[in-house]
C-alpha cells in the first residue's frame, strides 16, 4: 500500500488453525502431538500456506518397580521430541514489486525550468512471488532427573536443528536492476547439532538459615551450511572498504571469515625473493599463505581463516539468602568465537587515514629496529600487502566471561511494618556488566551483527556498566 506523500504503509495478515492431544498412561508414558496450518500474505498465492506438525513423548523411568530400591533418583524421565516451526519474518511487500516516485530519482524537467518538473515513478522493490516459508525442523533426545529429593536437578539434551529454504535479501548481482530494494528469498539450508546441559543444587546452611541455589548452563552448536539456491555455491557478506570478510558457503559456517591468510612479515629483501610471488610484496609488508602451493599469490590463496560461531556458552546463576538479606549474581561466557575487530582498520593502520591513529599503529609496527612487530611498517602507501584487502590480520579471539548482573538486598522484617499497613519493603543495589575478562581489544566483545555477518565488530557500542538503586514496596 502507498501513501500519498510517498511513504511506505504496509500490512500483514496471518491465518491459523491448530490441533493439538495429550496423552498419559499411568503417569508413566507421556505423548503430545500439535499440527498446525498456517497462512501469511508476505507470500505469493502458490507458497502462502503450511503445515507444521510437532510430536514429543517421555518416559518416567522412575516409576517403573525396578527403580524403587534406587533411593537418590527422587524423579527421572527420558523424552525426545520432533517438531517444525515456520519463519515469516520478512517485509510485507515482498512478493510485489512495488514503485515509488520521488523529487531527486523520478521527476522529470520536461519543460525547460526546474520548477516545472513533473511525476515520474521508479521501480523501488523487487517482487518475488516464490517465496515461501521458511521452515525450521528440530529433534532432541535427552533426559530430566530430580536427585536427593529435590537438592539436585539436571537436564540434558542432544539436539538437531535443520533450518530450511532460509529466507534472507541477497543484493541484486546485476547494475541494470538499478537501485530497487532486493526481495527476501530463499536462499539455503543449515544444520546446527549440539548438546544442552542445565544443572541446579540447592541447599542450606547454619541452621537452614542460610539458603542458596545454583544453576549452571552449557550449550555447544556446530554450524553447517548445506545447501543453497539453485545454482549459487556462495555468497559473500561483511562489507567494508576493503571488501567482504565472510563467506557463506556450503560445508562451512555461517559468517566463516574468508580471505588472505596473514603468516608473517616480509623480513628483508631476500625473504622476498625467496617467497612465492606476491604483488606489492616489500619489506616490512605482510607475508601471505600459499594455499595451493603454486608459488603465486592471487585469488586462489584465499581460504576460510576463522569462524564467529563459539565453540560453546556457559553461565552460572547463584542465589543466595540469609534472613532478610539476599545476594544474586549471573555469570555468562562465550567460548572459542572468532571475531574481526574492523574498527582496527582505522586506527592501527598507519596507511589507511593518517588522522586519529592508536599507539599500537607506531609502536606494534614493524621497523628496522623493531622485526618483532605484529602490524605492517609505518608508510603512506594503501596496497595488497598491507591492508587493501581482507585478510586474518584482524581476527582476534572473542571469547569472554562476564557478571552480567550483581544484586544486593535487604528486607526489613515484617515485624517493623505491618503495624503502618506495610506487607514487604525491600531496599537493594544492583550492577550490571561489571567486569569482563577477555583477550578481545574492541570496545566489547559482545555485540550483536547481521544473520550472515554476525561476528565483525564494526565500533559497536558497548553494554556499560550500571549501577541501581531500588526500592520494591508490598501494601
Amino acid at each position: 500500500v502507498q501513501t500519498n506523500d510517498g511513504g511506505p504503509y504496509a500490512q500483514r495478515a496471518r491465518f491459523s488453525l491448530f490441533a493439538k492431544a495429550d496423552y498419559a498412561y499411568a503417569d508413566k508414558f507421556l505423548a503430545s502431538a500439535t499440527v498446525r496450518r498456517d497462512g501469511s500474505s508476505v507470500f505469493g498465492e502458490e507458497f502462502r500456506y503450511g503445515v507444521f506438525p510437532a510430536f514429543s513423548a517421555g518416559w518416567r523411568i522412575s516409576r517403573e518397580n525396578f527403580m524403587k530400591s534406587v533411593g537418590w533418583i527422587t524423579d527421572l524421565k527420558i523424552r525426545g521430541s520432533w517438531g517444525t516451526l515456520g519463519n515469516q519474518n520478512i517485509n510485507p511487500d515482498n512478493a510485489f514489486s512495488t514503485f515509488r516516485g520521488s523529487l531527486g530519482s523520478s521527476f522529470y524537467d520536461l519543460g525547460g525550468s526546474s520548477n516545472s518538473a513533473l511525476q515520474g515513478f521508479r521501480q523501488f522493490r523487487i517482487g518475488n512471488p516464490k517465496g515461501k516459508w521458511e521452515r525450521n525442523v528440530t529433534s532432541n533426545i535427552g533426559f530430566d532427573a530430580t536427585l536427593d529429593n529435590g537438592t539436585w536437578e539436571i537436564v540434558f539434551d542432544v539436539y538437531d536443528k535443520t533450518t530450511n529454504d532460509l529466507l534472507f535479501v541477497l543484493p541484486p548481482v546485476n547494475t541494470t536492476q538499478g537501485t530497487a530494494d532486493a526481495p527476501s528469498i530463499n536462499i539455503a539450508n543449515m544444520k546446527n547439532r549440539g548438546i544442552d546441559l542445565g544443572i541446579t543444587k540447592r541447599g542450606t546452611f547454619m541452621n537452614k538459615k542460610l539458603k542458596y541455589d545454583a544453576q549452571f548452563t552449557f550449550t555447544t552448536y556446530k554450524n553447517e551450511i548445506t545447501a543453497l539456491a539453485e545454482g549459487s555455491d556462495f555468497f559473500n557478506t561483511g562489507g567494508s572498504r576493503i571488501g567482504d570478510f565472510a563467506r557463506n558457503q556450503i560445508g562451512h559456517s555461517v559468517s566463516a571469515f574468508y580471505g588472505y591468510k596473514v603468516v608473517g612479515i616480509f623480513q628483508d629483501a631476500a625473504e622476498v625473493a625467496s617467497s612465492p610471488t606476491q604483488k606489492d610484496a616489500k619489506q616490512g609488508r605482510y607475508k601471505y599463505l600459499d594455499a595451493n602451493g603454486d608459488k603465486k599469490i592471487n585469488d586462489d590463496d584465499r581460504v576460510f581463516y576463522g569462524n564467529p560461531n563459539p565453540k560453546f556458552t556457559y553461565g552460572l546463576n547463584l542465589n543466595l539468602s540469609y534472613e532478610g538479606f539476599d545476594l544474586s549474581a549471573f555469570f555468562y561466557g562465550v567460548q572459542g568465537k572468532d571475531v574481526i575487530n574492523y574498527t582496527r582498520w582505522w586506527t592501527d593502520y598507519y596507511s589507511s587515514f593518517q588522522g586519529g591513529k592508536s599507539k599500537a599503529s607506531l609502536y606494534n609496527a614493524w621497523s628496522p629496529t623493531n622485526k618483532g612487530g605484529t602490524l605492517p611498517i609505518v608508510e603512506n602507501s594503501s596496497n595488497f600487502s598491507n591492508q587493501q584487502v581482507p585478510n586474518s590480520s584482524l581476527m582476534e579471539d572473542g571469547s569472554y566471561l562476564r557478571l552480567k548482573s550483581l544484586i544486593l538486598g535487604y528486607s526489613i522484617p515484617k515485624s517493623a511494618i505491618n503495624k503502618i499497613g506495610i506487607d514487604r519493603f525491600r531496599v537493594y543495589v544492583q550492577a550490571a556488566n561489571l567486569f569482563t575478562i577477555t583477550k578481545y581489544t574492541g570496545l566489547d566483545p559482545e555485540f550483536i551483527g547481521n544473520d550472515t555477518s554476525f561476528g565483525i565488530d564494526y565500533g559497536n557500542y558497548p553494554n556499560q556498566k550500571q549501577f541501581l538503586f531500588g526500592v520494591n514496596v508490598t501494601f
